[in-house]
Parts: structure tokens; C-alpha cells; sequence
């Protein structure tokens, strides 16, 4: 077919209908084609758009050129951590806080009676900053939100229930709007969930998450009883898994339908190996049944501990979920998209008197390859170390991190203060660190690294963990790239800085002893 006589305006109208994969492809078919692509705005903006990781927003006055070129500032801005504008908050009297879907949240009294919401601001996608407060009828122990559903999780004080076989604690978990602090209008039917649990369970805890209709809660037991995963469908209250184990130690969702659970192993043959479990939903009842008897689709081994290793702990971080949208009363021009997730998974091990935290950094799309890899129906399956771990994570021990400000990871980026110390309070200059784990972006861009000088690179290193934690040497190999700006020292009567937290237009610095975020926002 001869090209050149069809009209521009006609290609450039197909092209209109193409995903970022097709354009490049048409791009390398002729010259035509390939000015087509490069010199239209709707073409280069679905393109920049699948780079970015990020989706389109609803339709406005803005065009694809505006847009473009806001996305384009946007990236450039976050790869040279150029903020447009920062502010200090000081933080309130309440000890929860949570930041998520651009929301920072604060308990503002000591019971926990009341929270204090911020939405942070964003200058290249055109979001004003907004707070508002909501009072509570009860002792509030921890909660998390969904802007994007307007959605407001309260877990209240659980309450002893005496009886005469099993006294028990009572936990109610409250559905709200996050707008109105009422009754979320969606969940009508149960707005109050409870679940109980053993009263053997000291200094109980909580680990939070929701994922479209699903909400998970991880009660964990710092006594001998064991902690328990609940999962519910908060529109109707159905209870769709409910486990139980001291082997249960963090989890994180997938998707929707799938969840994976951190553990440490056969609690009687191979305590000391960790691993992934990822469990279905689909396939679960919802009766109360012990992990161990859980029918996982498979499970994502670590190399194998020596014998005097002994596990102690587990986290799994990961913001935001893998179909998060904004809410769509919320007109930007382009959020994050459906697309990978990087999931940070932190074990805690002892050996000798040395505890040794490791992180390990993975992206959904590594684990998911691999589940969809498996046949039709097959379940119990265990991917070894050497089918997943060398070539999609990266290993490192004892990555600059908090613990306690567990906000680090957005999308496929991870944000940490380095320099100076965690608990070293001297007014000495720190750096912030952004590492970006985008392999579209990564590979784009590699061969610019004359323009970009000043990113570290780590696309064909390994990282090398060389310890008395695993048997033998741990290679890991996946790229990524670190941003850093350092910081001003301070001056005295000035905040220091030790932790940073990441949002998608903000990273949010920490002054836990002085009491005071700073926001800087993008």
C-alpha cells in the first residue's frame, strides 16, 4: 500500500486509537509513520503516559499538548527533585498517622477521638491543598482511608466479652465516608464489622489495607496466641478469608483477588526459610481455618537460611494498589496507572545476638508473570530462589529506611533520607533519595546518562549480599536508578529531617523528636 497517499490527518486519526506498544512499532515501519508519531501530541502524550507509569484523566479544556507538556514538566521535576514549593506541619498530639491517595491523616488526641486530614497539593496536576477534621464517638486503635471511594476505615478500642467457656476481645471495625464521617452510603447492610479475638493476644496491633470492594486486616499478636488475617467485602460484610498462625506475619494484596502473605515456612520442617505465600480468594469460604491448612495457589521461596538463623519478624509495603484511581469528583489531567508496583518485603532474622533486617525490592509484575505462568488449576506450587529472585529483585541489607514511617514506597519509587544518622540529631546536611524502580522509564532513558548526570545508575550491576544469614552468596540484578538533591543543613531552632515518606505529588520529610513534617510538593 502506498502511504504517503493517504492523508496525514487520517493516520494520525488510527494512530489516535493505538497503545504506546503499536505506536512504537508504526513508528519503525516508514518515515511517515515515524514523523506521524513523533511531531503529534496525542501520539507522544500515549506514549510519555506508558513511560511514566500513569493513565489519562478524564476529559477537560486541557488538550493532549497541554498535557503533555504538564506530564513532561512533571518527570523532570521528580528526576532532579525540583519541588515547586514546601511547607512545615507540625505534627498533632495523637500517635496514628496514614498517607494515602494523597491524603495525610493525624490523630489529633491521645485516645484517638478525633483525626485531622490533609490532602496535599500538587502544582504540575493542578490540586489545591485541603483539611478538614472529624470528631469520633469512640477510642480510636488504628484506621486507614480510600480517597478514591471516599472511604474512612475506624478501628475502635476492642472490647473484653466475658463468657463462660472463652472470654475474647471484641474488635468493631467501622465503615465511613471519608467526606461526612457517616455511614459509607455502600455499606448499608454492615457498617460495623466485628471480629473477635483471643484474649491470649497482648499488645495487639494492626495492619490495614483496602483493594476496591476488599478490606484486609492482619491482628497481630505480641503474645503467644496467634495473629489472624480477616478479609471482608465491606459493601455487603461477607467475610471472604479468615486464617490464623504464628507463622502469619505480614501480607500485602496483589490484586484483588489475589493476596500474599509473608511467613517463614513449614512451621515444623524449614522454620527458617522464608517466603511469599499468594493466596486466592476465589478459593477460599471464609470459615476460620489455620494457615497451614490454607490452599495457597504457590509460594515465592528466599535462598535458604543457615539453621542458626532464626526469623523474627516481616513487612510488606507497597502504595497504592494495583487498580487505584483517583476519586472522579478529582479533575487532573493524569494519575498513576494500573501498571507495576513495587513492593518492598522486609524480614527481620537473629543469629548470635545480631538482629539483621534485609529488604528485598520486587515488582508485582515479577511475582504476577509467575502466577500466570502456572497451569490451569494447579495449586501448592513453589517457585525456588533461582526461578524469580536473581533477575527480578534486588537484595540489600539494611536499605535507608524507618520502620516506624512505613509511607516510603509510591508506584515503583522509594523515598529515603540518607546522611547523618537516624538518631543522630547534630545540624549536619542530609541527602533525600528517591530510587525509581520504573523499567519503561529505565530503559528509555539509559542512554542519556551523560544528561543525567547526576543519577546513579544500576542497570547491569549486581547487588551482593554476602552474610551469615543465607547459605552461600545472594546476587541480585534489578535495574533501577537513584535521584538525590541534598538538603540545607539546619540552623539551630530548625527541624531535623531523618525520615522521608512519598506520596504521588509530595515526599513528606520527618522530624520525629522535633514533632514536624515538611512537605515538599511537586
Amino acid at each position: 500500500m502506498k502511504f504517503h497517499l493517504v492523508p496525514v490527518e487520517i493516520i494520525i486519526q488510527v494512530f489516535s486509537h493505538l497503545g504506546y506498544r503499536d505506536l512504537l512499532a508504526c513508528s519503525l515501519i516508514c518515515r511517515l509513520f515515524r514523523t506521524a508519531v513523533q511531531e503529534n501530541a496525542s501520539c507522544q502524550y500515549t506514549i510519555e503516559l506508558a513511560v511514566s507509569g500513569m493513565r489519562n484523566g478524564p476529559p477537560s479544556v486541557m488538550g493532549h499538548a497541554d498535557r503533555l507538556t504538564m506530564l513532561r514538566n512533571s518527570q523532570a521535576a521528580w528526576h532532579t527533585l525540583q519541588w515547586t514549593a514546601l511547607k512545615d506541619v507540625r505534627m498533632l498530639q495523637g500517635s496514628l498517622y496514614e498517607l494515602y491517595g494523597g491524603v495525610l491523616v493525624q490523630s489529633n488526641h491521645l485516645d484517638g477521638r478525633g483525626l485531622v486530614f490533609r490532602r496535599l497539593p500538587s502544582h504540575y496536576r493542578s490540586i489545591e491543598e485541603h483539611v478538614w477534621s472529624r470528631d469520633l464517638e469512640f477510642i480510636l486503635r488504628d484506621f486507614t482511608l480510600d480517597p478514591a471511594q471516599d472511604l474512612l476505615v475506624l478501628i475502635a478500642q476492642p472490647i473484653l466479652r466475658p463468657s463462660a467457656h472463652d472470654a475474647r476481645l471484641e474488635t468493631s471495625i467501622h465503615i465511613r465516608s471519608l467526606t461526612t464521617g457517616k455511614v459509607h452510603p455502600l455499606a448499608t447492610k454492615s457498617p460495623v464489622l466485628v471480629h473477635d479475638v483471643d484474649l491470649r493476644t497482648a499488645n495487639l496491633t494492626f495492619t490495614i489495607q483496602i483493594h476496591s470492594d476488599h478490606l484486609a486486616v492482619h491482628f497481630i499478636s505480641h503474645g503467644i496466641a496467634p495473629s489472624e488475617l480477616v478479609v471482608w467485602n465491606w459493601r455487603t460484610g461477607e467475610t471472604l478469608l479468615n486464617t490464623y498462625s504464628t507463622n502469619l506475619m505480614a501480607f500485602a494484596f496483589l490484586t484483588e483477588r489475589l493476596i500474599m502473605v509473608g511467613g517463614f515456612g513449614d512451621v515444623e520442617f524449614d522454620l527458617s526459610q522464608p517466603r511469599l505465600f499468594v493466596v486466592d480468594l476465589d478459593s477460599s469460604n471464609g470459615e476460620r481455618i489455620e494457615f497451614d491448612e490454607v490452599e495457597y495457589l504457590c509460594a515465592f521461596l528466599y535462598p535458604a537460611c543457615y539453621p542458626w538463623v532464626y526469623p523474627l519478624s516481616f513487612l510488606i509495603r507497597s502504595d497504592p494498589c494495583t487498580d487505584w484511581s483517583p476519586h472522579p469528583s478529582v479533575q487532573v489531567p493524569f494519575s498513576i496507572g494500573p501498571g507495576p508496583r513495587l513492593y518492598i518485603v522486609t524480614i527481620w532474622v537473629m543469629q548470635s545476638e545480631e538482629v539483621s533486617p534485609i529488604d528485598l525490592f520486587v515488582l508485582s509484575d515479577t511475582l504476577l508473570d509467575h502466577v500466570h505462568a502456572l497451569r490451569e488449576g494447579e495449586t501448592g506450587y513453589d517457585f525456588e530462589w533461582s526461578e524469580w529472585g536473581p533477575d527480578g529483585t534486588r537484595m540489600i541489607a539494611q536499605a535507608p529506611h524507618s520502620h516506624v514511617w512505613v509511607c516510603y514506597v509510591f508506584g515503583t519509587r522509594f523515598s529515603s533520607i540518607t546522611g547523618g544518622g537516624r538518631e543522630n540529631r547534630h545540624r549536619e546536611s542530609r541527602t533525600l533519595e528517591v530510587w525509581d524502580f520504573n523499567q519503561l522509564g529505565i530503559r528509555r532513558d539509559v542512554g542519556r546518562e551523560a544528561e543525567l548526570s547526576e543519577v546513579e545508575w544500576h542497570v547491569a550491576d549486581a547487588s551482593v549480599l554476602s552474610s551469615r544469614v543465607f547459605v552461600g552468596e545472594v546476587r541480585t540484578r534489578l535495574p533501577y536508578r537513584v535521584f538525590r538533591r541534598k538538603l540545607d543543613a539546619p540552623l539551630e531552632g530548625d527541624p531535623v529531617f531523618t525520615e522521608a515518606m512519598c506520596s504521588e505529588d509530595s515526599v513528606v520529610l520527618v522530624d520525629s523528636q522535633g514533632r514536624c513534617f515538611r512537605i515538599l510538593t511537586f
